[in-house]
Parts: C-alpha cells; structure tokens; sequence
C-alpha cells in the first residue's frame, strides 16, 4: 500500500514496448535497474507500468534494442495537477480548508463531565471559565492534572478526578462522595432500631432474624404499632431481667392489607388541530452569537415551535465551534371532544394496569381486585378495594430506659 501510494505521488506512465527483441528490452531495464511492474504480455508487444525518471532512461535503450514504445496512460499526482493547473481556486480552496482544519485542530471547542451527580455540567464548567478553562483556548496550553487539582481543591465532596485532552475536547471524569452513608452504616451507632407497621392490617407471616417479636401470624395491627423490638433482655441464673441489649431489628414480615383505589378522568377534554402552514428558520450558533435566517419563529398563545440542531465535526473528539439547525412553527387552535363509553373505560383500565404493575415491581400481591368503572354527569372513575399482601416493617429508633424504670412498669 506505502509503495503505490509513493508511486501516485511521483507519478507513472502505462507504456506499450513494440519491435523484434521485447524481452532484450526488459532485460536492459533491469541491468540498468529502471523499475518496471505491471507487466502484460500479448502478440508482439508487452504493456508495463514505469516510473518518469525511469522514462527518462529509456532513449538509449529503445535505440539498441530497436523497439518502440507508445504511451497508454499517463497516471499519478504530477499529471493530476498539470491537466487541472487551470484550477486555481480549487487548489487554493482544497489548501484553505487542510489548514483552516489545522488551525481549528489547535483549539478546544467542547468540555464534556461525566459522573456528576450532585452537581449539573454548567455549575463545573462556570468554575472552570473563571479559572480561564473555557472553549476557544489553545489545546496546548491545557494542563490536564492542574484541572484536576482545581476541581478537587475547589469541591470537598468530589474524591476523585481525571481530566484528559482528546483531539479538541477536554473529558473530565469525576467521581463524588457517594460512600459516606454505606461508611456509617459499616460502622453504626450500637443504639438499636425497632420495626413498627407502617399500614393496618392482619400478619401473615413474620420470620425473625434480630431483635424481639412482639406479635405473631394472625394478630391484627394499626399504623404504628411495635412488631419487633430492637431492645433485648439480659437475664441472670434465676431469669431476672439485670439489663438490656440494643441491636438493630431485622424481620421479614408480610401483612394483608385493605387499600382503596380511585382514579377519576374528565369526559370532556382538548386537543390541538394543527394548521398546515409553517413557518421556517435557518440558524447557526456559535459560542458567542446566534445568526438567524428567513421567517420570525416565536412560541406563544395558539403557536408551537420545534428545532432539530446539529454539531458537526469530524469525531467526536472534534467537534466544530459552530452548530446550525432549523426551527419551525406552527399555528394551532384548540377543539374540545368528549370520550366515548370506549375510549374512557380504556384508559381507566390502562391506568389500572399500570398502577398493579407497579405493585408487583416492589414485590406486592394482589390477593382480592374490587375496582370497577363508574360514570358521573362530567367524569368518569375507577374505584373499589384491593386487598394486598405486602411486606412491612418500618424501621424506628429503640427508646432507652434504664432497668429502675422498666421494673416499676412491669410491677
């Protein structure tokens, strides 16, 4: 591949070798080592590729072989350029564009954040502009560890950050402090924590792994009340209560509970008739201005406006420092309707649906389905009762007390 492309680049010429002695004439090119490929027998003649200085060679050697020679095809840069010579503005053109391409190559034009969460893009990059890290500044003069250092130093929750400079954008990666609550829950206060209903209802099922139960399957309870307590009794030799041990409750615990289900939907509703005029604008945007062309485009009362943008570049990594798109608008006006007995039971049932599907993503069952479909003068809703089998135990902090107190309660 290297070698054809030096030889487009030096140009070549497809000649035709004619006469009584061919072969003598091969043999001299190669004794005299002008490079020939190509090669192409045929009656009386053979067709080769050679090279312009090895053209240059060849007067003596056609002489002594009394061969002749014809031109077949002239290829490669050299003669590209003297048919087009003409065409100085392309040539010219084609250049301005290699070097404007050049020149932008030296430039940032886009800084992309990754892994930020607490903080949006543009509160990073505001910081990074006041510490003249901005779009437009030359690539060479980016320090990739002095942004990171910045961005440490100036954000306390951000733990860790790694800047890097590809083609002209700048791709900073930061990592926040996302752990300090797994760290505190590695290491919790020994306070103890209780597990307390958070729905009425009837339990079906409680299997305990830490603290106290306080009720069984079957017993009905309120929103509230104490299932398992984290607050367990030391006793000595004769089953006297001398202390108290604080661990954190852990139960699986499964209740039926009764909930009521209503979703109510307008009959009468509005939609929007579109107009099939539009009006058009072209625009381009750069960092520091936006240039429009054609009609005004306005969003307001009774008119929509879209746009589609693009960025174009040649990766990724080189964004150009300009974008451009269009915008449309469109007049609209609104038209009131009413749902048919169809369209609102549809929907309601829709909703219904989706509101069961969400149940059983967090692992509720639906035991018992009594929503059924009514119809009012102006609205239309789907309601009834739904008995459901769910886990529950809310986690609450243990009240201390000290041993004194707890014995006079008991007497």
């Amino acid at each position: 591949m290297l070698t054809r492309i030096l030889r487009y680049i030096k140009g070549y010429v497809r000649i035709r070798i004619t006469g009584y002695s061919p072969e003598r004439f091969l043999n001299l090119c190669k004794y005299r080592k002008i490079p020939v490929w190509g090669l192409l027998p045929g009656r009386n003649f053979y067709d080769m590729n050679i090279t312009i200085a090895g053209m240059k060679k060849l007067k003596p050697i056609l002489k002594k072989t009394g061969t002749n020679l014809r031109i077949l095809e002239k290829n490669g840069l050299p003669f590209f350029l003297f048919r087009h010579r003409k065409r100085k503005i392309f040539f010219a053109g084609a250049f301005g564009c290699i070097a404007l391409v050049y020149i932008l190559s030296l430039f940032i034009w886009n800084i992309e954040i990754s892994g930020n969460y607490v903080r949006t893009d543009e509160t990073i990059l505001s910081f990074l502009r006041k510490q003249n890290v901005r779009c437009g500044m030359m690539a060479s003069s980016v320090d990739c560890a002095g942004i990171a250092r910045m961005i440490r130093k100036e954000y306390d929750d951000i733990i860790w950050v790694s800047a890097s400079l590809k083609g002209s954008q700048i791709h900073i990666d930061v990592k926040e402090n996302s752990d300090s609550r797994e760290i505190s829950e590695e290491n919790p206060v020994e306070e103890g924590n209780d597990l307390i209903a958070e729905k009425d209802g009837v339990i079906q099922e409680i299997v305990t792994r830490s603290g106290v139960p306080m009720v069984h399957a079957g017993d009905e309870v309120k929103a509230g009340d104490l299932l398992v307590s984290g607050r367990v009794e030391i006793k000595n030799d004769s089953q006297e209560v001398v202390g108290y041990q604080y661990v954190n409750a852990d139960a699986d615990i499964k209740i039926k509970t009764k909930e009521n289900y209503e979703d109510v939907l307008d009959l009468s509703y509005t939609v929007k008739k579109y107009e099939k005029q539009k009006k058009r604008q072209i625009f381009l945007r750069t960092a520091q201005k936006e240039y429009t062309l054609g009609q005004k485009v306005e969003e307001g009362k009774g008119r929509e406006v879209s746009s589609s943008e693009i960025r174009p570049g040649f990766s990724l990594s080189f964004p150009f420092p300009f974008s451009f798109g269009i915008r449309e608008e469109v007049s609209y006006r609104e038209v009131k309707k009413t749902y048919s007995k169809k369209e609102y039971q549809e929907i309601l049932s829709l909703e219904f649906d989706r509101f069961c599907e969400d149940l059983r993503k967090k692992g509720v069952q639906i035991l018992e389905n009594d929503v059924k479909i009514y119809k009012d003068t102006q609205s239309a809703r789907a309601k009834g009762t739904m008995i459901l089998l769910e886990s529950c135990g809310k986690e609450r902090k243990t009240e201390h007390g000290n041993l004194g107190e707890n014995n006079a309660d008991t007497n």
